[in-house]
């Protein structure tokens, strides 16, 4: 797929995406605190599987179980050395599951290392790290390039640069608070100045995922929609997470969720989707809210 191409679908209608990865695969056994880039290599069936769901769903686009597959977090991870491996073989497992359904993009997560003063890693450093999982999501076959989670422009840049060398259309996505004065990133990176950042270096797709729910995106999605003239791209949680005994649980409505989807794209975003807690029934529930809005 090429840029032009993803600007035609996005012209022609928004694209709904697949929902949580890693909070999916928790409920089909993957254990707590466990890489989910693991099953890549144990349990592709289940991986596949995941995607499928999602597919069945109807989601225009699935991501690929690679959130964590840059260099420096599989070696987090003890799968050092594997990064090109993993990429295309979780590329591979989507592909399976989308055939020409939906689309495949290669998610690419933070690398886990900080910048100063937080920390001692260099912005050639982080880059290279994006080069070697981007290039080998491309080679493997991804329609296009997701980035997702930042909360530090400096290295959401660098993951930018990296996946618009590898030749595919790119998606950039930060996650921001909502704070007295405005949305900003943990690390004080503002929402309009920082959306207009990726764009500028190269993103064809911009916008925000995680941290905040539905209801509070909708406003994110005004003020971005409202500042900027590229597409943008929204994916909220399924409400604020809770402890229980039984683990990590999430308090949203998916009927209410999937009403917020609609009302984002009613606000000009052109790619909806979930994060962290959504699931296929959120992802079937917003399918059915897109298809009401008017064409």
């Amino acid at each position: 797929m090429t840029p032009a191409d993803l600007a035609q679908r996005l012209q022609d209608a928004p694209l709904l995406l697949d929902g949580g990865m890693g909070s999916l695969l928790i409920s089909m056994g993957l254990e707590q605190g466990r890489a989910p880039e693991h099953w890549n290599l144990e349990h592709p069936d289940r991986v596949t599987e995941a995607h499928r769901l999602y597919v069945e769903a109807g989601c225009d686009l699935v991501h690929t179980n690679t959130f964590g597959a840059s260099p420096p977090k599989l070696a987090a991870a003890k799968l050092e050395g594997q990064c090109a491996k993993i990429n295309r073989i979780a590329v591979r497992l989507a592909r399976e599951a989308a055939g020409t359904r939906a689309l495949v993009a290669g998610d690419i997560g933070p690398t886990g290392l900080s910048l100063p003063p937080m920390g001692d890693a260099s912005e050639a450093q982080l880059e290279a790290a994006f080069v070697e999982q981007t290039a080998a999501q491309a080679e493997g076959g991804a329609d296009l390039l997701s980035i997702e989670t930042m909360f530090d422009l400096r290295e959401a840049l660098c993951a930018v640069r990296a996946a618009v060398a590898a030749g595919l259309p790119v998606l950039a996505s930060m996650t921001f608070e909502a704070r007295p004065r405005g949305f900003f990133t943990i690390m004080g990176d503002p929402l309009e100045a920082s959306l207009r950042a990726l764009s500028e270096a190269g993103a064809h797709v911009v916008g925000f995922n995680c941290s905040v729910t539905s209801d509070v995106m909708v406003g994110m999605v005004e003020r971005a929609c409202g500042a900027l003239s590229v597409p943008v791209v929204a994916q909220p949680n399924a409400g604020q997470p809770r402890a229980t005994q039984a683990g990590v649980v999430y308090d949203a409505d998916p009927e209410r969720f999937a009403d917020d989807l609609a009302r984002m794209v009613q606000a000009g975003a052109r790619l909806v989707g979930g994060c962290c807690g959504t699931n296929p029934e959120f992802m079937r529930r917003a399918r059915a809210a897109l298809a009401q809005l008017p064409r």
